[in-house]
């Protein structure tokens, strides 16, 4: 697959740990594919928590996995720009934002994929809108006897709820049209509604946006200040999404081509 994972992450507490792992464990074992993580913290967490079991399970894979850190010095977590920061290292022409607590069947994969290759779809959202969440209760035993077993996604289903989804948790996207749809507006600072805004903007810039009705597996976890209404920048991102979409494309226009972060990566 002509494909990269861009996936940021911050290891804050163990159910993220297990989450990452599940996830790379899920997506190497499954698909061809190139995956980049990007973690942001204090310190080098991956390569003591993580590394160690997906050495021993594959073996080599630098050629497929690829970690870098980059050390925070703010006080939140600025998923925006590491996913731009992952996006201009990729070179696949198709890229999938990525979040540390999701799996999806592996049709869904596949379906939004050869959407964007067949020319049918610029994005995809591999996941329907509306009851399509399987919240799983993913304490310590049930990852043990998942990653033993043969990896079918639905054998989370007994250890699940059905929730509400919309458009965050993992996109599709042809990477050139990533790029020329302004990347991730980094003005979203910490957690908050950049995944409504990126949707917005994709479909007002004149992207063809699909979805994949299919359940997404949400792995249940800790919030933190970082994946919370609590955190400091909240009030400030949801004053920018009120005001971004009340813009048509003519005015998002002029706003993104004089943004900092445009001129600095473009």
């Amino acid at each position: 697959m002509n494909l990269t994972f861009l996936i940021p992450l911050k290891l804050e507490s163990e159910d993220r740990v297990r989450n990452i792992t599940t996830v790379l464990v899920y997506l190497l074992s499954k698909f061809d594919v190139k995956i980049l993580v990007q973690e942001h913290d204090t310190e080098n967490k991956f390569d003591k928590l993580v590394m160690p079991y997906l050495n021993k399970r594959f073996g080599p894979i630098s050629h497929r996995l690829n970690h870098f850190f980059d050390e925070q010095k703010s006080p939140y977590f600025h998923k925006t720009k590491i996913l731009n920061d992952l996006l201009l290292r990729s070179d696949t022409e198709v890229v999938c934002n990525y979040d540390t607590d999701v799996l999806l069947p592996e049709t869904s994969y596949t379906l939004a994929y050869e959407s964007i290759m067949n020319g049918s779809c610029d994005a995809v959202y591999p996941y329907g809108c509306g009851v399509y969440q399987k919240a799983v209760a993913y304490n310590a035993n049930v990852f043990k006897t998942f990653l033993e077993s043969d990896l079918n996604i639905s054998n989370l289903d007994e250890v699940s709820t059905i929730n509400n989804s919309t458009i965050g948790w993992c996109q599709f996207v042809r990477r050139k049209n990533y790029i020329n749809s302004y990347m991730m507006n980094e003005n979203f600072h910490a957690w908050g509604p950049e995944d409504c805004e990126f949707y917005y903007r994709l479909n007002i810039l004149g992207n063809k946006v699909g979805r994949v009705n299919d359940y997404v597996y949400h792995l249940e976890h800790s919030r933190s200040i970082d994946s919370w209404f609590s955190n400091p920048k909240w009030q400030e991102n949801t004053m920018l999404w009120n005001w971004i979409k009340q813009q048509n494309k003519e005015k998002l226009l002029e706003y993104l081509k004089t943004q900092d972060y445009v001129r600095r990566r473009m």
